[in-house]
């Protein structure tokens, strides 16, 4: 019995042995599962026991780095080397210091403006809880110290439908005060995106007395304006492109329907086409735009056309616009190229171009082949991406000088500039001049010149405009037309 005790407590010593050794070894383990052998050395098994953490146990607060015991070389597993990488990948560091730049010219920027009288704080602006601007307070409880100043008075739409374009050229004016501006010098600013009257607009004048008014965007605004400006004598650059408004002292910043339709037909007549067919919708702009289309065509006899002019009922009646444009077009079931005209001029609306503009490519008139013609409007992303609108016309200002204005304004506000940023800040220049120079203020005006535009005022009103026809390619890109830069027939 006790003979057999022995050999058992050998037996038990000697497994325990096998055990300690077998802990011990440095060779390589296999692990077999699923009939899948899979290789694990011992520093992958600690460099995994080191990994078994979860995200809610790690707070960056219990994280700490000491640099002075970091070695040059660190593990590829090693945690705080993986976490520090995880923050530079994040860009921290480099945020931080974007946003400390961004406010360093965010707070000169604001500095500036306070030495300058731009309406901008809000004792000038006269905020409401309810942030609306108070007509009463802002405007007609004048200071005594206004007739200090040489005043510039705005009408812009900073809210409504048009307000993009009004904000743009506010900031643009506010460019040019900052850098042309003086301490005697005061810029208003007026929403036309509000209701307002003949009224309102006397008393303004009244008590705003201003030497140069810019704006409005609208011309239904410039009606009310213009008879007020025009009895005190005072000038207006006007972004409106209605030019039937233009005369001695109202110059028209605007590129006016008849100015877009003289660049397009110069353009198709210079390259030998002459037979016009001419859709607008029946309103003002389309007649206004079928009008000078026919004035200028009929000045070549050879030349011929047909117009239509499409009521909104129309439009909206699938069945019957078919119909109408299939008339106007002697569409024929036979036919496989249209034949009738050899360009063809759509002017309207956005919506109304993407409306007849596929209609006229189901009718076999494939662009490619008739020239189609239109307005600035084809300017726009969704137009400039329609299929059957490639190779298309469309004139465009191209400004002559904004390189260096546009790295320039992006610096200042971050987005990108267009005709109306650039217009703005000429007009906010050509204003400050006018005043400045006073008593030769009209004579300056009646040649005034656009630095970053290029447009060249002319004493009956009217202002040049560099204008450039651009053809659609694929994908929404633009070519040029070179021998169609500032052309004019007439």
């Amino acid at each position: 019995m006790f003979i057999f005790n022995v050999k058992y407590n050998l037996t038990i010593y000697f497994c325990i042995l096998l055990m300690i050794v077998g802990c011990q070894n440095t060779t390589e383990k296999i692990v077999v599962e699923n009939k899948i052998s899979t290789k694990f050395s011992k520093k992958d098994n600690e460099s995994s026991n080191n990994k078994n953490f979860t995200k809610n146990k790690i707070i960056k607060s219990e994280i700490t780095l000491n640099v002075n015991k970091l070695k040059p070389k660190q593990n590829e597993n090693d945690v705080v080397f993986e976490f520090k990488n995880e923050r530079l990948l994040q860009g921290r560091d480099k945020l931080k210091v974007t946003e400390e730049s961004k406010a360093n010219q965010a707070l000169s920027a604001v500095f500036k403006m306070l030495k300058q009288n731009l309406s901008l704080d809000n004792n000038n602006l006269n905020l409401k809880s309810s942030g609306k601007i108070s007509l009463e307070n802002r405007y007609f409880n004048s200071k005594k110290d206004d007739a200090l100043y040489n005043n510039i008075l705005a009408f812009l739409p900073l809210t409504g439908s048009y307000a993009n374009y009004g904000i743009k050229i506010r900031k643009a004016l506010d460019l040019s005060v900052l850098n042309y501006g003086n301490d005697k010098l005061k810029m208003i600013y007026f929403d036309t995106g509000k209701i307002i009257n003949e009224k309102i607009i006397k008393k303004l004048f009244n008590n705003i007395n201003p030497s140069l008014v810019i704006g409005p965007f609208r011309r239904e605004i410039l009606l009310n304006i213009k008879p007020i400006a025009k009895s005190k004598f005072i000038p207006i650059l006007t972004f409106s492109n209605d030019i039937s408004l233009i005369e001695n002292n109202i110059w028209s910043l605007g590129l006016s329907p008849e100015e877009q339709v003289e660049s397009v037909i110069s353009c198709a007549l210079s390259n030998g086409y002459k037979n016009f067919g001419i859709v607008a919708p029946d309103n003002l702009y389309g007649r206004i735009l079928t009008n000078a289309s026919i004035d200028l065509i009929s000045d070549f006899k050879n030349n011929k056309y047909k117009n239509i002019l499409l009521t909104n009922n129309q439009i909206n009646d699938k069945s019957k616009l078919f119909s109408i444009l299939k008339r106007f077009l002697q569409f024929s079931e036979n036919q496989t190229i249209h034949t009738r005209f050899d360009s063809i001029i759509i002017g309207g609306s956005k919506e109304f171009i993407l409306e007849i503009a596929p209609l006229l490519a189901f009718f076999n008139v494939d662009s490619k082949y008739i020239k189609i013609l239109g307005t600035e409007k084809f300017n726009l992303k969704e137009i400039k991406n329609e299929p059957s609108l490639i190779k298309a016309w469309f004139p465009l200002i191209l400004s002559k000088n904004d390189n260096e204005f546009k790295l320039f304004w992006q610096e200042i506000w971050g987005d990108n500039v267009n005709y109306f940023s650039n217009a703005g800040f000429d007009s906010g220049i050509i204003g400050i001049n006018y005043v400045n120079e006073e008593k030769n203020g009209l004579k300056f005006l009646k040649s005034a010149l656009g630095p970053i535009t290029g447009l060249n005022f002319n004493s009956d009103g009217f202002v040049r405009k560099p204008i450039y026809v651009k053809q659609i390619e694929n994908f929404g890109k633009l070519t040029n037309i070179e021998n169609c830069n500032n052309l004019r027939i007439n």
